[in-house]
């Protein structure tokens, strides 16, 4: 992953102070066709963060990551979780994955291009002593268009839920064995 300062973008450096500076990566991701493409993330960096040199750039491993796959969450109790994940969030079941070919039972949610796989398996976390806002807690981040429609969503299902500490468009929830989602307004 290579890295740059691009410390002339307005936006960034609007106090002046010249501390703050845009960092590119490059994400470099093999195509269908054997080529290679460039993705660019942009994130701010507040000085700690030193761009990368031609050296570390050339050292760090590229075994092609593409994107997140699917994300595994425990579930105590399989028809209570999917009431949950299908009946109020929305989510599509893909029947192409492999249920009936694992020692537990579980199921596998399409999350746009990605997947949410439950599978009902004794959770080894504690379910009490959690923080309440599960922007504190190890939690799984789904990109929605409306917080506002999901908040109601919620509220009408009577489903317990905080809103960003931050003051951005996100909603944390938790599922019915207690996993944190945070829904993110994109």
């Amino acid at each position: 992953m290579a890295m740059r300062c691009l410390s002339s973008l307005p936006l960034l450096s609007a106090s002046g102070s010249g501390k703050a500076c845009a960092v590119v990566r490059t994400h470099h991701t093999p195509s269908a066709a054997a080529h290679r493409r460039i993705r660019t993330h942009m994130s701010v960096a507040t000085g700690s963060e030193q761009a990368l040199t031609a050296k570390e750039q050339s050292q760090e491993p590229d075994y092609g990551v593409v994107s997140m796959h699917h994300v595994g969450i425990l579930c105590e109790n399989l028809e209570r979780s999917m009431a949950f994940y299908q009946d109020i969030l929305g989510l599509k079941v893909n029947p192409a994955r492999p249920n009936d070919k694992l020692p537990y039972r579980g199921a596998w949610l399409w999350v746009g291009s990605e997947m949410i796989h439950l599978m009902e398996l004794p959770n080894p976390d504690p379910l009490t002593g959690r923080p309440e806002h599960g922007g504190r807690d190890r939690h799984t981040c789904i990109a929605i268009r409306d917080v506002l429609k999901l908040k109601e969503i919620f509220d009408k299902a009577e489903i317990s839920y905080t809103l960003s500490k931050s003051g951005r468009p996100a909603i944390f929830a938790r599922d019915p064995d207690g996993n944190a989602l945070e829904f993110t307004q994109v």
